[in-house]
């Protein structure tokens, strides 16, 4: 509820620890997709998908019945989190259709939109924007403002996965060139963040800065932007994910270049560069190098723009390759204009 805290994801993991080594208890599932949790918000994504399909085999273990377990539908959902934030695609599409077929067999409206809403982010990091609004049409009820929908008697969409849905639909309306459905999702989202506080509200924060970022960078009000982009930094930095630390200086680096402010564009990407190094970020590390490549260009460093040009290349053709040939998200994410533009960038 109130932020990433380092000292209680260490609390909690040395609480286990004692619990097994000293106690001899074994591990539960609902310690194992806690700490699947504290893992995928940390950052450590190949470690918390790891946990969460130790979770679900351990339900499955004691022969409980997966449709009426609370642990193997968190499971689930944490998995395909860090599936996604790891670039394995088209095994999240995978797992994506298996869960939604079954959580609408069971009418679990609830789980059915958590799963859509993480369909959608897929779509979005692939650049498929179109294929974001269409998912998000699906499951966000209109009107946006809340007392409306409930004064209708609209379908209830949870306050998570709501705010999610906006702040993801309004970042593809961005994209989209469409500035007016942009800003009133993300407007949407965060005055109801601001109004109450949910669980995770601080993570969602980040992207719901991002998508603000670029909608004035967009609109070309390099003011607004400059202050989203602050903001964007310096809620990333209070987390432990180097992904986000990754995007918030990218994204610091493209204002300060509309800014033509050269020396500040080439500080943040250095320091974009430097905190993604030897981490498992692929979403960040495809954009960093891309922009590090192309303010590089401008002062004239070919030797570092092929560099960090093979990098962004390598990353997004394994991001690709992780989607079957035939998977059109796989077309879709590699004709996106970032996309061919670091692919085609020789010719």
């Amino acid at each position: 509820m109130s932020g990433w805290s380092a000292q209680d994801a260490r609390e909690f993991r040395e609480g286990v620890g004692e619990l097994r080594q000293r106690h001899g208890l074994p591990a539960l599932a609902s310690e194992l997709a806690e700490d699947s949790i504290i893992r995928r918000l940390s950052g450590e994504y190949r470690e918390g998908w790891r946990l969460a399909l130790e979770v679900r085999a351990k339900v499955l273990q004691l022969g409980a019945n997966p449709n009426l377990n609370i642990e193997y539908e968190r499971a689930g959902s944490i998995a395909l989190f860090n599936l996604l934030f790891l670039g394995e695609w088209g095994e999240a599409l995978k797992e994506l259709a298996a869960a939604i077929a079954q959580a609408q067999k069971n009418a679990n409206r609830h789980y059915t939109v958590a799963l859509r809403v993480h369909e959608a982010w897929l779509h979005l990091h692939a650049m498929d924007f179109k294929g974001v609004l269409a998912v998000c049409d699906s499951i966000l009820p209109q009107p946006r403002d809340p007392a409306r929908r409930t004064a209708l008697g609209l379908p209830l969409v949870l306050p998570g996965p709501l705010r999610s849905a906006l702040i993801c639909s309004g970042s593809a309306s961005v994209a989209l060139g469409d500035y007016a459905r942009a800003h009133q999702d993300l407007s949407t989202a965060a005055s109801d963040m601001d109004r109450q506080t949910v669980l995770l509200d601080w993570y969602w924060r980040m992207p719901l800065a991002a998508g603000l970022t670029e909608l004035w960078l967009a609109k070309g009000d390099r003011v607004r932007a400059r202050l989203e982009a602050e903001r964007f930094l310096d809620l990333s930095l209070a987390t432990a994910g180097r992904t986000w630390h990754g995007l918030a200086w990218e994204t610091s680096a493209r204002v300060a270049l509309a800014d033509q402010d050269l020396a500040r564009a080439r500080d943040c990407i250095a320091k974009a560069v430097s905190t993604i190094e030897g981490f498992e970020v692929p979403l960040a590390t495809w954009r960093v190098h891309a922009t590090a490549a192309h303010i590089e260009a401008q002062s004239g460093h070919s030797e570092s723009v092929r560099a960090h040009q093979e990098i962004s290349r390598a990353t997004i053709l394994r991001l690709a390759n992780s989607l079957p040939e035939d998977e059109p998200l796989r077309g879709i994410f590699l004709s996106a204009a970032p996309v061919a533009r670091v692919l085609h960038r020789d010719s």
